[in-house]
């Protein structure tokens, strides 16, 4: 079994490509992760990184009784690096445990680790998607508030 803050199976310099879809606020260790997304990837290697926006826990909204109006709201500093653990949803049968950081935080982390920031997308339902809305409020959610980020990094050095 391997650890994404490992990768301990891979060989260094192995792949021109890593994607990681949802999976940066569910590891405890962002730093070793970013470090070995690094080790694995070849130099001018990309990674395409996808996950919850932290600006706003879609599981801590509230909606005004008209529907006109979501509030965030946090237990905790918006600052503050934690780990959370949310009661079962969805299709978790389990606690679902997962890691707020600020944005600036992951940003700093994939500097270090020797990647440079290529893009950013905050990505947002465009007019041709709106028939994917399965209700009026979801639809409205989709154009009015992120509920992920996307990154684009280059590997533009060896982590140190």
């Amino acid at each position: 079994m391997d650890s994404c803050a490992q990768l301990a199976t891979i060989e260094d310099e192995h792949f021109d490509l890593v994607i990681a879809n949802y999976v940066l606020m569910d590891t405890p260790d962002l730093q070793g992760t970013m470090h070995a997304f690094n080790r694995v990837l070849k130099m001018d290697g990309m990674a395409v990184l996808v996950f919850s926006h932290p600006c706003f826990p879609q599981e801590r909204a509230t909606v005004s009784q008209h529907g006109d109006q979501i509030n965030y709201r946090w237990d905790f500093s918006y600052f503050e690096q934690r780990k959370c653990i949310d009661p079962p949803w969805a299709h978790f049968t389990s606690e679902f445990i997962w890691f707020h950081r600020p944005l600036s935080d992951y940003w700093k982390a994939f500097v270090a680790a020797g990647f440079g920031v290529v893009d950013f997308e905050e990505p947002r339902i465009t007019a041709e998607r709106y028939h994917l809305a399965k209700t009026e409020r979801q639809l409205k959610d989709c154009q009015t508030c992120p509920a992920s980020v996307a990154f684009k990094l280059l590997k533009t050095q060896h982590a140190a």
